[in-house]
């Protein structure tokens, strides 16, 4: 089966599969109540069509979303995986590191201590930083020469002072929701960057050698811990499942059937409660919040069961890393 899963099936695949639900999206959207796009897509399409006419993206009314850019910039999240690749970039893949010596002479234990801290400042991560700063930063400059103050405003100041007051996964929308005009919500937008902050630097930090697993459980954390959360947002870990699911030990038909019955069971008990305030008109915004309070537990117990059960594999490493396990275990399966 993994003999099948080659990069130009998988891409084509994909390609096909995504043209085939723009079509249905279409469809959905002309015939149904319930619509298959959300506002973001109307957002887009129309920021398309005045770049296209030689005018600013930013003419479009927002509403709670836009994100402009190419690139990295385009999509502001990735920037959480500069540590786990600052992690993987210890040093010892490409240059090979110089034994010390054991050593009762007055001094070794600060030399030691010395060359540590040194060593977080290597060739391969400061090389990484400055050409991705570069690279960054070049780009910023391009838009704001187009777009000017509107370009920052719109792209990166605005997610600062964000406050979606629309109903959405996450468990911060009501608190915010009642609190919309005062001063309070926008403390309470602060408030809640701590508690993702830490989740997604710890698991950075812990699983940074193994670098797909760690930006998957970044992502994960990230999505499940933010202020503002759509189903959209999903898709930004569910692609990574393909590569770390191969490295994790649980067996789908049990546990990891299990997993995912909990977290489409907690979106249904959501949608449930949506679909009579947004369609019905009825008053559910008490049961809304405690359902994405169900949605976020749901995701906490899913990233600890994936964390417990997955295989650990360094990106790089003697024995060929990630890749060259994958290879040996398709191999194995082969023969």
């Amino acid at each position: 089966m993994l003999r099948l899963l080659t990069a130009y099936r998988v891409s084509v695949g994909g390609l096909l599969l995504r043209v085939c639900m723009l079509l249905y999206g279409l469809w959905q959207d002309a015939h149904m109540t319930v619509k298959y796009t959300d506002i973001d897509y109307s957002v887009f399409t129309d920021a398309a069509r005045f770049v296209w006419t030689g005018n600013s993206p930013y003419q479009r009314a927002v509403g709670g979303s836009i994100l402009f850019g190419i690139a990295v910039h385009l999509k502001i999240y990735p920037i959480i995986y500069a540590l786990p690749i600052l992690v993987v970039l210890d040093g010892s893949l490409f240059w090979p590191k110089k034994k010390l010596q054991k050593s009762n002479t007055p001094g070794t234990r600060e030399r030691t201590s010395w060359n540590t801290i040194a060593g977080m400042f290597n060739r391969d991560r400061l090389c990484f930083f400055v050409v991705s700063a570069a690279v960054f930063l070049s780009l910023n400059m391009l838009m704001y020469n187009v777009y000017g103050d509107e370009f920052l405003e719109e792209t990166y100041l605005y997610h600062i002072v964000r406050k979606d007051h629309r109903h959405n996964y996450s468990m911060w929308f009501l608190p915010i929701y009642l609190r919309f005009s005062s001063s309070e919500s926008l403390a309470m937008g602060f408030l809640s960057f701590i508690p993702q902050l830490a989740v997604v630097v710890m698991l950075g930090v812990s699983f940074g050698t193994d670098l797909y697993f760690a930006v998957f459980a970044q992502t994960f954390g990230f999505v499940a811990y933010n202020k503002v959360c759509t189903a959209q947002y999903f898709m930004w870990y569910i692609c990574f499942l393909p590569i770390i699911w191969p490295f994790n030990t649980q067996k789908f038909i049990f546990k990891g059937a299990l997993v995912v019955g909990v977290w489409f069971g907690s979106q249904a008990v959501y949608l449930q409660q949506a679909y009579k305030l947004e369609f019905l008109g009825e008053n559910t915004f008490n049961l809304l919040w405690l359902a994405s309070m169900v949605i976020f537990i749901a995701n906490n117990l899913i990233l600890s069961q994936i964390i417990a059960s997955q295989r650990i594999v360094p990106f790089f490493g003697a024995t060929g890393g990630r890749q060259g396990q994958a290879q040996a275990q398709i191999a194995k399966k082969n023969q």
